[in-house]
């Protein structure tokens, strides 16, 4: 229900009352619409819309009739009522008040929107935090085309100030068709953490969707931190085959050291983009962050298509997905006319060299002396050859 246009003056006794209510999260007002100067008797607060709802049906009497609104501060209240016998010391102090609960509030909802959490400053994180909950654990939810994300939020109130502070978040992702999950902690303060050759390192600042898109499994590009303080620049990528004793994946990092140049790989394809400064910039920029992104090829016969596209900093390529995300095999987009040759048989190569690499990288099993080794094939029975697959990312 909303507040009648009739004027009302609050007491003293009123606001207090009001005060200590809001301090418990009590966030519902009900008020008494027929008195003109409202006593303590006429507003009570509550902590769900459905008690202050009962309240004011119960409440029907020959001089009390009363409705609700919700309120999140004093501000709320004056806005809509006039002050009784405050002081105007006490007003002035009291707005002070109110200013500074703006700005603490104004500090916590930046601090999720630098990560690209705002839609998850919602009015019950924001009155945890207005009851000054120690540590809060928000759950949060978010589809990104059909691709469902799960998150939880760890904020933590500062020792010396009612600002609260997002330590890290818990990712977990369940791609579109797929039962399982991926799931991974990023971390939003320099916490140090061990990578997988033992070494120390800090964790840097990723966003919502940079997390996403690690566990989409394409590459990020950052600016980093290293455990000195230095700042340097490097693509940054989860190894989704190599789990950790703490449970998150293994990252990968790969400076300008390694070669990798997004421009320069993106110039080996027809990409109609390229030739406009802007659009080039804005392509590179959304690469970057890790997107899948929507480019424009044009075929050796001069027709275009969108298709989309991410970098394979490994093998100095880009993937080319089709607009159902399907990746284009090599051969096909030489065929269709948008790779040269000479790139086909270059990609190609460093194909296999990969595949050769990995098998060569796989642990010997184990024998088990207590199993019989298998009868030798004869030279007239000669044992399959293994065929293995390997799949892009």
């Amino acid at each position: 229900m909303p507040f009648m246009e009739q004027e009302h003056v609050l007491s003293d006794d009123a606001y207090l009352k009001i005060e200590a209510g809001l301090a418990h999260g009590r966030v519902w007002l009900a008020y008494n619409i027929y008195p003109y100067f409202l006593g303590k008797e006429d507003v009570h607060t509550f902590s769900k819309k459905e008690e202050a709802d009962e309240f004011c049906f119960k409440n029907i009497r020959e001089y009390d009739l009363f409705s609700f609104v919700r309120i999140r501060s004093m501000k709320d209240v004056f806005e809509l009522m006039k002050y009784g016998e405050l002081t105007e010391k006490y007003i002035q102090s009291l707005n002070n008040v109110i200013s500074m609960e703006e700005k603490i509030m104004s500090f916590n909802e930046n601090q999720l929107k630098r990560t690209g959490f705002a839609e998850a400053f919602t009015p019950e994180l924001q009155q945890k935090m207005e009851q000054r909950v120690p540590v809060i654990e928000h759950a949060f939810k978010k589809d990104f085309e059909g691709d469902k994300v799960n998150a939880i939020l760890h904020l933590r109130k500062s020792e010396s100030s009612d600002h609260y502070h997002l330590n890290k978040f818990d990712l977990s992702l369940q791609k579109e068709g797929q039962l399982t999950e991926a799931k991974h902690t990023f971390y939003i303060n320099p916490v140090k953490s061990t990578n997988a050759e033992g070494e120390k390192n800090p964790d840097n600042l990723f966003t919502l969707k940079e997390g996403y898109n690690l566990l989409a499994g394409r590459p990020v590009f950052k600016h980093m931190t290293n455990m000195e303080g230095n700042a340097y620049d490097s693509w940054v990528q989860l190894n989704l085959k190599n789990k950790l004793d703490s449970g998150n994946f293994e990252m990968k990092q790969y400076t300008k050291n390694y070669g990798f140049e997004l421009e320069t790989t993106l110039n080996k394809y027809p990409i109609k983009e390229l030739t406009n400064e802007q659009y080039k910039n804005n392509l590179i920029d959304s690469l970057q962050r890790g997107n899948l992104q929507k480019a424009t090829f044009v075929g050796a016969d001069g027709k275009e298509e969108k298709l989309y596209v991410s970098p394979v900093v490994t093998m100095g390529q880009l993937n080319v997905y089709d607009l159902e995300k399907q990746r284009i095999p090599t051969d096909k987009l030489l065929e269709k006319g948008l790779v040269g040759s000479e790139l086909a048989t270059q990609l190609k190569e460093k194909m296999s060299q990969t595949n050769s690499s990995e098998l060569k990288n796989q642990p010997t099993p184990k024998v088990d002396d207590n199993v019989k080794p298998a009868i030798k094939p004869t030279g007239e029975e000669k044992a399959p050859k293994q065929r293995v697959k390997h799949k892009l990312h």
